[in-house]
């Protein structure tokens, strides 16, 4: 404002658009000092979550290193401490087997009365642990009456027909299925391809209409009881095929065109049948039925185990702990099982670091479900029945 001679005061009129200006301006500026405050506080904020939170993985990351650590330490101790007086002399000499598999010390290590230690408890159903890759069915064992086809797939369209199949039937459960993709795989880095699955999953009634083919073909040479007992030398009664399992499956080589290779005798001529059972181990598959001479000479004959003498081009998956330690034992799947029974608790080492522990629980009956044990160092496991009144777990390190 201002004062003229006759003292009368006089108000200056703002300018109302540059007083919007300043007004703005400010609030512009107020509004940049902000997010620029604000920015560097979420900044500062940022940066110490970071770094708690990558020194708090660090310490759990230490912590679970010395944990473990402490719980093996506290696991051997306990067993030393609890094992009973009357056997720490047997349990000293605990017997072994071992076997060198390609420059490596494998050994299968019984562990007498030594339990589980640090154990966590899953609960499986009956259903689950049928098809765990184990169960055994032959000629003495049958398929249970409440097995369940639940789960098969398809070999053809599951792999999107990368591998070769006899037709679109072929089935298997998806642990074997997995399994023989894994093989497969190795098998062509080692420059091997056109291998075939002739069949896998074979159902009761299947087994029926082959058995009654060759019972009828028998028939005019036998009768009767001598009939049945004739027809099974080539055939499996009805539910006490491996087929049944869909676990196994029967293996061949094939390539459209190729006379020479589909000529070869799976395992006397073939590069893919010998590669495939000098190797089927490594991926939790083993060669089904040895007979004399067959896979080849330097296997034993286990015919007198299985019931089987046929010269079948069977694998059959059981999983990499049951597969590594038939291989170290030169087992056939029946003596395994037996193996189990007399030594139910067993370690599987490679250059002596742990790498399977099998541990058999018996008496399960046809209990619906079970709670069984696993260890908390284990990073992985394997349950299945046996067939035989027990369940077989498998834990990985």
């Amino acid at each position: 404002m201002r004062t003229n001679s006759n003292k009368k005061v006089h108000k200056i009129k703002r300018d109302p658009y540059k007083t919007l200006i300043r007004f703005l301006v400010t609030m512009a500026v107020l509004a940049v000092v902000g997010v620029g405050v604000f920015y560097l506080c979420s900044l500062a904020v940022t940066k110490d979550y970071t770094d708690t939170r990558d020194r708090i993985m660090a310490e759990n990351a230490e912590g679970e290193v010395e944990f473990n650590a402490r719980m093996n330490e506290l696991r051997n101790q306990s067993a030393a401490q609890n094992a009973p007086v009357q056997n720490a002399q047997a349990d000293l000499n605990l017997p072994s087997w071992e076997k060198t598999l390609d420059g490596a010390t494998w050994r299968v290590q019984d562990e007498g009365s030594a339990g589980l230690e640090n154990t966590s408890t899953v609960t499986l159903d009956r259903a689950q642990l049928m098809n765990g890759g184990l169960m055994l069915v032959n000629a003495w064992h049958s398929l249970p009456s409440d097995f369940s086809e639940d789960g098969l797939v398809s070999v053809g369209t599951t792999g999107n027909f990368k591998i070769q199949v006899q037709d679109g039937s072929v089935q298997l459960f998806q642990p074997a299925f997995d399994a023989l993709v894994e093989a497969l795989a190795a098998a062509k880095e080692d420059g091997l391809e056109y291998f075939i699955v002739r069949e896998g999953y074979r159902s009761v009634v299947e087994q029926e209409g082959l058995f009654n083919d060759e019972m009828q073909d028998l028939s005019s040479r036998y009768s009767g009881n001598r009939l049945i007992e004739e027809t099974k030398k080539v055939v499996n009664y009805p539910g006490t095929s491996d087929y049944h399992t869909g676990m196994s499956f029967r293996m061949d080589v094939y390539q459209s065109g190729n006379s020479e290779l589909n000529g070869q005798k799976f395992q006397a001529e073939s590069k893919q049948g010998a590669w495939l059972t000098e190797n089927c181990w490594r991926y939790g598959i083993i060669f089904r039925f040895p007979s004399r001479d067959f896979p080849n000479a330097s296997w034993q004959d286990k015919s007198y185990k299985t019931g089987v003498s046929s010269q079948l081009n069977l694998y059959r998956y059981v999983g990499k702990a049951h597969a590594a330690a038939m291989r170290v034992l030169d087992m056939c799947l029946e003596e395994y099982i037996e193996f189990l029974i007399a030594h139910p608790h067993i370690c599987i080492y490679e250059n002596d670091a742990l790498k399977y522990e099998v541990v058999r629980i018996k008496g399960v009956g046809n209990q619906q479900s079970i709670a069984l044990p696993v260890p908390n160092p284990a990073n992985g496991y394997q349950a299945s029945l046996d067939n035989m009144d027990g369940v077989v777990m498998a834990y990985a390190y």
